[in-house]
């Protein structure tokens, strides 16, 4: 695909979004060949929009690098990069959603990123601050929507997982009249969990433009490797997917395809602008197109989904039922500080 400028004045970001959290080591060690690799195949494939944060490790230098690598092909103005605020670490304490710590921090995610201006800014995992802290003047979002008075952003929002806390924050933006212009939720949308089809139109409600969900493997729960030891799926959760990923294999089928077109298919039924995958290699890049590919065919008839992958979802969410859009704890009682 031929690069092409995106709207500059309108944020248009492909059904897939790069999660460039993935390449932090977080989830598994990475090869410092692949990023590059990785965002090249990306942005060939028409993936115009890349996720990062500073609390994801080096996710922010190494993706920085990686885009100026291939900015003769794909300069600054044919991809969109969002990244976020306030969470520098693993616990509340390492929260600092100031005013003046955001707009540092604004400056360095640029300078990280090799950029002079950033498309979308989220303040990260907002529950774990007070609401004040997040709408009240003097911190983040106030911090936020007076640079992009600036031009040094383009898109202001929030990020984080109990959707509850989020559309509060929304629907107070909204009241004030300076609503959000971006939400992205995590672990919402999947296997497991789809509360977020619930609350899409209440965001939407709420003034927001732009409605985005990330992790549609639930921070890797679906995967043959099974999740990382910080999960905060607790036991019960994890052997059952454990025992999905197994029930996936044992008819041919990896779990972490099945997962990605079950949170694909959905984004129509509510109006989804993006989800965002981590994306780890080439290989993954290639595996979350064609998973992707699978679903706008299938939704325009020109796919039939096999019977024996009927029959495999049908065990995989009887495994799953007892869970059925359970919500872990978030901040958790280690990450409460």
């Amino acid at each position: 695909m031929a690069p092409q400028n995106v709207n500059q004045d309108d944020f248009q970001p492909s059904e897939l979004g790069y999660g460039a959290g993935a390449l932090s080591g977080t989830y598994d060690a990475i090869d410092p060949s692949w990023p590059e690799a990785a965002c090249r195949e990306a942005l060939r494939s028409g993936i115009n929009v890349f996720d990062t944060s500073p609390y994801y490790g080096r996710s922010e230098y190494i993706l920085g690098e990686a885009l100026d690598a291939l900015r003769e092909e794909f300069p600054r103005s044919t991809y969109y990069l969002q990244t976020k605020v306030g969470r520098y670490g693993y616990t509340t304490k390492d929260m600092d959603y100031s005013a003046e710590r955001i707009r540092a921090s604004v400056a360095e995610s640029m300078k990280r990123l090799r950029t002079d201006y950033l498309d979308v800014v989220l303040a990260h995992d907002v529950e774990f601050v007070p609401f004040e802290k997040v709408v009240g003047p003097g911190y983040v979002l106030e911090a936020l929507f007076d640079l992009k008075k600036q031009g040094k952003l383009k898109y202001v929002g929030i990020s984080g997982y109990p959707l509850p806390v989020m559309l509060k924050i929304a629907e107070h933006q909204h009241a004030k009249g300076q609503p959000l212009d971006v939400i992205l939720s995590y672990c919402h949308y999947s296997l497991q969990n789809t509360k977020f089809a619930e609350y899409a139109p209440k965001f939407r409600a709420a003034g927001v433009r732009y409605v985005m969900s990330a992790s549609p493997l639930a921070m890797a729960l679906f995967r043959d490797a099974g999740p990382p030891a910080w999960h905060p799926a607790h036991a019960e959760l994890r052997a059952a997917a454990a025992q999905a990923a197994l029930v996936a294999k044992n008819a041919g089928f990896n779990i972490s395809e099945l997962a990605s077109k079950f949170a694909f298919s959905g984004r129509d039924t509510f109006n989804l602008q993006s989800t965002v995958i981590g994306l780890e290699n080439k290989d993954d890049v290639k595996k979350a197109i064609e998973a992707w590919q699978s679903v706008k065919r299938r939704q325009r008839g020109e796919e039939q989904v096999p019977e024996n992958e009927v029959k495999v979802l049908e065990e995989i969410h009887a495994l799953l039922a007892p869970y059925k859009d359970y919500s872990w704890e978030s901040p958790t009682a280690k990450e409460r500080a």
